[in-house]
């Protein structure tokens, strides 16, 4: 087996894939960092000391202004102008929002409340001192966007940064998981493609390498065990050959005795006996008759085992089922048993071994009337729906039992030999089910609900 030698284990290909997943994620992080300190290096965000430092550029302009109006105040702040008692005057903060401000400078503050109480985004305050009160310019702890659409729509850059890392960490998980996925599943591919091949019998192939030990272990026992099946197989199938030229030949060397012993006992039966001797002649026809359906048993096995060879051609439907209602009547006739025809939706024609499969039909149908009692009753039926015709036959016995349902079609199967004709040795529904295989139909056995009999059905 061409396995190669530089395989690795399952446990570093895991490895790597945490790997790649943590080395992504720094890089994720790096690069938003990277975005982030580049938007502050160009303006497109402005820092908190960015605000703070345009504040103190507008300082003294701010405190020495008749009025205090937008165009002196950065563009990202809020202000507010109070009087000497904190009474809100000027400005486009809300008298809430001013109450607030001039409650933490008042107490010397520049934050409203803590950051773990007001969050990430704290609202910060700068007072700049007038003739007649305060300018308080409230601006936020974090950067913020110099865009005012950018302000108004999105959540300040670290928060959107923090989400971005986080939405671009899940999407490399997923994308590193389903290619490490199929990375695996090509590993697996060899060991999937080798059980397949052994699961058909098929063991013309060479093993191929996964590159994973664990997995090339498996592939090394897999093809151990295919030698090992491929010698038991070639063995069965030696001995399977042997038996098949063995029951053969036996059966073409029986034909010539038994033709020599059943024509010397008619010369015998047309001349002049006794009684006796005419009762001993008979006794040798009836038991030259019985060996010749052993021979012909044993040739059936031998084809139904070496596959029959089938001829189809197109057949005049009622052609044919004139001919298997004038056997299947011959047949129950021995039992004086009736006999019900059902037709529905035939077609003009079918394409079929007509010899075979009639064969197949009276197999069963001889089946059906071993188990029917005397002057019991045979229905049969057959039907063509979806391009298929179905041939049902039901008897009026006891019906399969549930070992017969799963052994019925196995060679030499006999189940209940009450109910089996001592001539048929179990080949009947092997035979049957062979014919209906090659024809690419089915074979179902089971029990009528209606009658309580066995019902077998053939479909093509």
């Amino acid at each position: 087996m061409g396995l190669r030698n530089r395989n690795i284990r399952l446990r570093t290909f895991f490895i790597r894939y945490l790997l790649t997943i943590f080395a992504g994620f720094v890089l994720i992080v790096l690069i938003g960092i990277g975005l982030l300190f580049l938007s502050l290096k160009t303006g497109f965000v402005l820092s908190v000391g960015d605000v703070e430092a345009s504040i103190e550029r507008q300082k003294a302009a701010i405190a020495s202004a008749e009025t205090v109006s937008a165009e002196l105040i950065p563009k990202t702040c809020k202000y507010a102008v109070v009087g000497t008692n904190g009474e809100f005057l000027s400005g486009n903060m809300t008298a809430s929002e001013a109450a607030e401000a001039w409650d933490v400078v008042r107490s010397g503050r520049t934050i409203s409340g803590s950051l773990l109480s007001t969050g990430l985004n704290a609202n910060c305050y700068f007072p700049i001192q007038r003739r007649n009160g305060y300018c308080i310019i409230g601006y936020s702890s974090m950067s913020q966007f110099s865009s005012r659409l950018l302000r108004e729509h999105l959540t300040v850059p670290e928060i959107l940064l923090l989400w971005m890392i986080l939405a671009a960490s899940l999407f490399e998980i997923v994308f590193l998981s389903r290619l490490y996925g199929r990375k695996i599943s090509r590993k697996l591919i060899p060991l999937q493609n080798a059980t397949e091949k052994i699961r058909k019998k098929d063991l013309a192939f060479e093993i191929e390498s996964s590159g994973i030990e664990e997995i090339d272990a498996a592939l090394q026992s897999l093809d151990s065990m295919k030698t090992e099946l491929g010698l038991s197989l070639e063995k069965q199938w030696k001995m399977e050959q042997t038996k098949r030229t063995q029951i053969s030949a036996l059966a073409h060397d029986l034909k010539t005795p038994l033709t020599v012993v059943r024509g010397n006992a008619e010369m015998l039966d047309d001349t002049n006996q006794t009684a006796e001797q005419k009762e001993y002649t008979r006794y040798i026809m009836k038991n030259a008759d019985q060996m010749e359906r052993y021979v012909q048993m044993l040739i059936d096995i031998s084809k139904a085992e070496a596959g029959f060879s089938l001829r189809r051609k197109d057949t005049p439907i009622r052609a044919f089922l004139d001919e298997l209602y004038a056997q299947i009547g011959a047949l129950a006739s021995v039992k004086q048993i009736k006999t019900q025809f059902d037709e529905k939706n035939l077609p003009d024609t079918i394409c079929v071994d007509v010899s075979f499969l009639q064969r197949a039909v009276i197999n069963i149908v001889s089946n059906a009337v071993d188990y029917s009692p005397e002057h019991g009753t045979i229905w049969f039926s057959v039907s063509a729906e979806n391009h298929k015709i179905r041939f049902t036959v039901t008897d009026s016995g006891k019906g399969f039992s549930p070992e017969d349902l799963k052994s019925a079609t196995s060679q030499f199967y006999q189940g209940d030999f009450s109910r089996n004709s001592k001539l048929h040795y179990g080949m009947g529904l092997f035979i049957a089910a062979s014919i209906v295989k090659l024809h690419g139909g089915t074979l179902t056995i089971a029990n009528s609900p209606a009658t309580g009999g066995g019902m077998v059905a053939i479909e093509i």
